[in-house]
């Protein structure tokens, strides 16, 4: 089943992040690119957004969200959903082990996303750097995996 993980966010380019401010749930399509496409290797997500935006003020107020992937494009194949439980943490923090720089993270994600780079050079960009806690994978309508690397150290 990681090999299914892995395959879906290798072969996917957007996300829904869905976060959660003042009681009320959120929901944004984004781009983004990871760290590592492996999810043992750790997985990171990375985004970028506005300061200004209602996301970010959410993120600012509760780092945990959830970001949703999935294959509705791939015709022919059973459908494939991803949730991943994430929490955002700074650029440049300790988090398992692993630094991160955000200049190298905005570089990985203009390079996935080509078109992003006039955004990516404003200043008022906040890259945003999700870290999974749990993954749920839904393959078609009833089985269900669950994983988390966590557990799995």
């Amino acid at each position: 089943m990681l090999i299914k993980i892995e395959t879906l966010v290798k072969s996917q380019k957007h996300l829904v992040l869905a976060t959660c401010g003042q009681g009320l749930p959120h929901a944004s399509l984004m781009a983004y690119c990871v760290a590592e496409a492996t999810p043992r290797a750790g997985g990171e997500f990375w985004l970028a957004t506005l300061r200004g935006t209602r996301k970010f003020a959410n993120i600012m107020q509760n780092q945990r969200a959830s970001l949703l992937l999935d294959d509705r494009s791939v015709a022919g194949e059973p459908s494939l959903a991803l949730t991943v439980e994430a929490e955002c943490h700074p650029f440049g923090s300790t988090v398992a082990g692993s630094t991160v720089d955000e200049a190298a993270a905005r570089a990985a994600l203009v390079a996935r996303h080509p078109g992003l780079a006039g955004f990516l050079a404003q200043a008022e960009v906040a890259m945003l750097r999700f870290v999974p806690l749990r993954y749920q994978l839904l393959l078609g309508l009833t089985e269900t995996f669950l994983w988390s690397p966590a557990e799995s150290a």
